[in-house]
């Protein structure tokens, strides 16, 4: 989100409700309304109470969900969706929105699916669905798998090879995600070897120097996450100086900047790797990421295995391990931000050098091992002592 949305006309907040959206979506959305939005939405958790529907168009239960809100008389319907033009044909007859999610667009976006749900009677569906068979028992992994698009996308893989153009949406501008500010606060604090503290925010992150840069903060994981996922209106979050005696408030924890950094950028990243990086270019991971004190991505291990030994491209590296690149996109902007890329090109490989045909020089003389000279034996005292008496006699 770019910038605030403007006010709106209407009296009061318009009434919106979330079907079929993930709960990291839920979270974020719930905080940018809470937060910048406050005159313009508000969220119910009933359909009924509801002037307008959002739904995520790229989860499974989309289309039933479409079809339980076509159901409700004069319910404005929108979308979301990661390729709305590829979802148009499944969706139709409403506006699907671009991911992620600009917030400033969706009230005129709500506004307009509104009017058109009250100028046409409510839709049923010709066919109804057969009855929908029992619900098989879930499976180990089966909620994982709900989540997975909302941390890490449900982009498509990049050819293998450059050459065509690239597509914006496999790009994020850190400067609009908390990452970015993070980055710059703690590049600060180790330049000028003093704290910095980050605000606007609803709580203070600090950043000391000591040894290495440490951050301080009372978010919980859950509160954190939605916060970096979340696209911040410029001007939102500010570097200032940081009192060095502040005492710490019950409920911040100090970790190491290398860990907040990973976890801010992983979230923020979304199967995206930052704007002006190519994915195409051989990079290095420097070390092992620390991680039992930090957010693990789906095949984050194995990436790591195989990014440690050599450099590599993030598309040879999802090739090679046969993963969707999004996974390798987000452990990308992670280990970019948290220090642990090494970005410089691979050194060149020597070229063998053959070596020329050694002849055997004789030498026109025959030279004599030189040895050296054994040194003059001091005689001892006592042989100097026989020798006089010998002569003596």
């Amino acid at each position: 989100m770019k910038h605030p949305p403007r006010p709106s006309a209407r009296s009061q907040p318009l009434a919106l409700h979330l079907l079929e959206v993930g709960s990291m979506d839920q979270r974020l959305i719930g905080l940018s309304v809470e937060r910048h939005m406050k005159h313009v939405l508000r969220l119910v958790t009933e359909p009924d109470q509801a002037r307008a529907v959002l739904i995520d168009c790229d989860r499974q239960g989309a289309q039933d969900a479409l079809r339980q809100a076509r159901l409700l008389r004069g319910v404005g319907i929108v979308g979301y969706a990661f390729n709305p033009r590829e979802r148009n044909n499944a969706f139709p007859g409403i506006e699907i929105l671009n991911k992620p999610l600009a917030l400033d667009r969706l009230p005129e976006a709500l506004d307009r699916a509104i009017a058109a749900a009250g100028a046409a009677p409510p839709t049923i569906p010709a066919d109804s669905p057969p009855p929908a068979a029992p619900p098989a028992p879930p499976t180990l992994g089966e909620g994982v798998q709900a989540d997975d698009a909302d941390l890490c996308g449900a982009l498509e893989d990049l050819p293998p090879t450059p050459g065509a153009p690239l597509p914006d949406k496999a790009f994020f501008e850190p400067s609009d995600y908390l990452i970015g500010t993070l980055a710059q606060a703690v590049r600060t604090t180790a330049e000028l070897g003093r704290p910095q503290a980050i605000a606007g925010l609803p709580r203070i992150i600090r950043i000391e120097p000591k040894p290495a840069p440490t951050c301080i903060a009372g978010y919980r994981d859950n509160q954190l996450r939605p916060l970096s996922m979340a696209q911040l209106p410029q001007s939102t979050a500010r570097i200032v100086p940081a009192p060095s005696f502040r005492e710490h408030i019950a409920g911040e924890v100090a970790c190491a900047a290398e860990e907040l950094l990973w976890n801010v950028a992983a979230w923020g990243a979304r199967g995206r790797i930052p704007a002006g990086h190519d994915p195409y270019r051989p990079v290095r991971l420097r070390a092992w990421p620390n991680f039992p004190a930090i957010f693990v991505s789906p095949h984050a291990l194995r990436i790591a295995a195989l990014w440690v030994r050599s450099h590599a491209t993030p598309v040879e590296i999802a090739s090679r391990l046969a993963i969707p690149q999004r996974y390798v996109f987000s452990f990308y902007s992670a280990a970019h931000f948290s220090g642990l890329l090494d970005l410089q090109p691979p050194p060149p490989t020597p070229a063998p050098v053959e070596s020329a045909p050694q002849t055997e020089r004789v030498p026109d003389t025959p030279v004599a091992p030189r040895h050296p000279a054994p040194s003059p034996q001091k005689p001892s005292l006592l042989s100097r002592i026989l020798r006089k008496l010998l002569n003596a006699v």
